[in-house]
């Protein structure tokens, strides 16, 4: 329950702050110059949007919390309505989302924002060079580990029980088992593989993404770029590694030593969600820390945009943009440029473990 109530309470927080931890020059998805970064209509929807969201996500919480002490419902069908409350408090936030999204636009349309407004390109060849995004080397090696446990597993396969836990209640009592195969044995480190290649691929995008500098907060845009880089890249790496630890001490405790009821599994996933979440938390609170604050406006000169690539203000098609990850346009982190050449092929390649075990 806890761990439930956590993500929710993390989740409701984040997304009630997007609109305030999001570039000042980016307002729902949409790009906004830097004179009019401070406009009040633009202030007052996402305070608005973060009340709404607020609010939604209190409401949500406290029927979750209902769920688990005021009923006596299954704990499977308690934990299934959990994450379905959770899918619907995400999807309001986005209806709300692409209300406000819309509204934005046409509010920049009509006042003719663009038309009052000096664009520049701006960019400094220097930056690469201060870039403290980790090496894409240290992404490599959970993924040698992961091969090298499923070579591991085939080595010692005969060994292996006819059936094996894949599955843990609350109480940490299996409830759960899965027959052996050439393919069950290794579906844990498939999934993790997975995961691990796309965490790699990010990195590699992250370190050769485009710059985003402002034209009237330059130094202050460098700063969040180098920050949200070098942070963002830790954040990963928390994670790679602590998952990775966390799935190959249950898949070589369960399937190669047979013992289905570690005591340490549970503290174990505790702990990968406390780097996960608090993780989180330490990225959103630095980058935070790093936005600019447009105090000292006394041109009409804005940075370059590109919002004729964007859809939504969420999927990024641009051709000309050999970059294969970019920043999001909304909130903080990463999405890919969805018209790369590699695009597709990567994602092929990072889903095929999952594919495999679908259908195979």
């Amino acid at each position: 329950m806890l761990v439930i109530v956590g993500i929710f309470i993390i989740v409701g927080i984040l997304e009630a702050m997007t609109p305030h931890l999001a570039r000042k020059t980016n307002v729902f998805g949409v790009s906004i110059p830097e004179p009019f970064v401070k406009h009040s209509q633009l202030i007052k929807w996402k305070r608005r949007y973060s009340q709404w969201v607020g609010g939604i996500a209190s409401l949500c919480l406290l029927v979750q919390i209902g769920l688990h002490l005021l009923t006596t419902i299954h704990e499977e069908k308690v934990t299934f309505l959990s994450f379905l409350l959770l899918y619907v408090m995400l999807l309001l936030s986005s209806g709300l989302y692409m209300n406000y999204h819309i509204k934005t636009k046409k509010l920049k349309e009509q006042e003719q924002w663009e038309a009052q407004t000096k664009t520049v390109y701006v960019t400094d060849l220097s930056i690469r060079q201060k870039d403290e995004t980790l090496s894409p080397i240290f992404f490599s090696l959970p993924i040698i580990m992961t091969i090298a446990l499923m070579t591991f597993t085939y080595m010692n396969y005969d060994s292996i029980p006819d059936s094996f836990a894949t599955h843990w209640n609350s109480a940490g009592e299996v409830d759960g088992w899965t027959e052996k195969s050439r393919l069950s044995v290794i579906t844990m480190p498939l999934i993790l593989l997975a995961i691990q290649l796309s965490f790699f691929i990010m990195v590699i995008g992250m370190k050769s993404a485009k710059l985003q500098l402002s034209a009237q907060a330059k130094e202050a845009s460098i700063h969040r770029e180098l920050t949200q880089r070098k942070y963002g890249s830790w954040y990963l790496a928390a994670i790679n590694y602590s998952m990775t630890i966390l799935f190959v001490v249950l898949h070589y405790t369960t399937v190669i030593l047979k013992d289905q009821t570690a005591q340490y599994f549970f503290p174990l996933f505790i702990a990968f969600n406390v780097i996960t979440l608090g993780g989180l938390l330490v990225l959103i609170w630095k980058l935070s820390k790093s936005n600019e604050r447009f105090d000292d406006l006394h041109t009409n000169e804005t940075a370059a945009t590109d919002d004729r690539y964007w859809k939504w203000g969420i999927f990024y098609f641009n051709k000309n943009d050999p970059s294969l990850i970019v920043q999001k346009k909304y909130g903080i982190g990463w999405t890919v440029n969805c018209a790369n050449k590699y695009f597709y092929i990567i994602i092929c390649l990072t889903l095929a473990p999952i594919l495999l075990l679908i259908f195979i």
